[in-house]
């Protein structure tokens, strides 16, 4: 994520500038559990993965991510964090990749990052598993734009900045990250199939938190993003009951990771218990915190 710095002083000086209600549309608030856990472990990643950006398990690999640069992707061993491989994306743009999903076959990269709200058109980049391993990947693309949605009762149009997603069953699943008193994220889906869509709005989450990252356990229907507040203090919201879409009808939880001035930006889990983290490296003035993974268990309620 890019220009960060310029985002926070900004809202911390004036963060009322900028506040858009849905209209109509209720906000869910679940009732939620509020507690803190220590990562088991943190570690060093290798310097060519500054900005990571997203992250999933695979084939027995973490795959991640820059949020610029060279379109790869790099797979990581699980057990210490190493870098294993890197596999080229040719013929695609890294214009601003905030998001790594997947399903059976295809991994999905998020190149939806949108802080200065400029872009209009986005895109999802549909990557074939079988190929990559190969080096041959075939790859193609999901485009979207956002539709209209109530601003203070006005409809409007809004290029929303996004940085998590999810895959379930046939849509993916898109959480906005807005930088707006209250810091909610709206949820839209649209179909992993390629082609040309329009985003649909299917609801609206308080979160207080900056939503940057998000796994979803098919097998547990559990669904956790990640994210942190205006003084980078990481955060989990964990949903351990959705039902297909429905994720926030039922109560939920709140934790506070101890690990201070962390940028997160991105969650994983191979078995819905034990979690992968990451966050880019951080430098500003005297604050400088290096890109790390960090490995932890969310108990199962």
């Amino acid at each position: 994520m890019r220009f960060i710095l310029k985002y926070l002083i900004i809202l911390t000086i004036s963060l009322s500038a900028w506040s858009q209600t849905n209209g109509g549309a209720s906000v869910q608030k679940p009732k939620m559990k509020h507690g803190s856990l220590k990562p088991k472990k943190s570690i060093n990643l290798d310097p060519t993965i500054k900005e990571g950006s997203g992250l999933a398990i695979w084939n027995g690999k973490l795959w991640t991510h820059n949020d610029s640069g060279k379109p790869q992707l790099f797979a990581l061993d699980t057990a210490n964090g190493k870098l294993a491989d890197t596999y080229d994306l040719p013929r695609i743009k890294n214009r601003d990749w905030e998001e790594i999903s997947q399903d059976h076959d295809f991994f999905y990269i998020g190149d939806f990052g949108n802080n200065a709200h400029k872009a209009d058109t986005l895109k999802i980049f549909r990557i074939d598993k079988r190929s990559l391993l190969q080096r041959k990947p075939v790859i193609d693309s999901i485009a979207f734009t956002w539709p209209e949605t109530q601003n203070r009762g006005v409809q409007t149009k809004l290029n929303f900045d996004c940085e998590a997603m999810v895959v379930v069953g046939d849509s993916i699943c898109l959480f906005t990250k807005e930088w707006k008193q209250g810091r909610r994220s709206r949820l839209f889906t649209v179909p992993k199939l390629p082609g040309q869509w329009l985003a649909r709005y299917k609801t609206t989450l308080e979160t207080r938190l900056l939503v940057t990252g998000a796994s979803y356990d098919e097998q547990g229907e559990k669904l956790v993003l990640c994210g942190y507040n205006l003084t980078l203090q990481p955060y989990l919201l964990v949903f351990p009951k959705t039902s297909g879409q429905d994720f926030f009808s039922q109560p939920g939880r709140k934790i506070r990771v101890r690990k201070r001035f962390r940028q997160v930006e991105g969650i994983a889990t191979a078995n819905g218990t034990d979690y992968f983290l990451i966050n880019e490296d951080f430098n500003f003035h005297l604050l400088h915190t290096k890109a790390q993974l960090h490995r932890l268990t969310i108990a199962t309620d």
